[in-house]
């Protein structure tokens, strides 16, 4: 895998289970993966709701775009 990965996932997501990331992100370090950032949502399920959470989730993927795609 190469480039930058950003997981935003909600902890209460009951399509996806937050262990499932988690194990994700562990197999990332594992691997040697530096380039990523995995942000959770204490009170999100499988689609944000919060507009704390949008917000957060937005500036996270504009900070990505500014310094990656440019």
């Amino acid at each position: 895998m190469e480039g930058h990965l950003l997981m935003c996932h909600g902890m209460v997501d009951d399509n996806v289970q937050f262990p499932d990331i988690v194990r994700l992100t562990q197999r990332l370090i594992e691997l040697g993966k530096e380039n990523r950032e995995l942000a959770g949502y204490p009170v999100e399920a499988h689609g944000f709701v919060e507009p704390s959470s949008w917000a957060d989730e937005y500036k996270r993927i504009f900070k990505l775009f500014e310094e990656n795609l440019k």
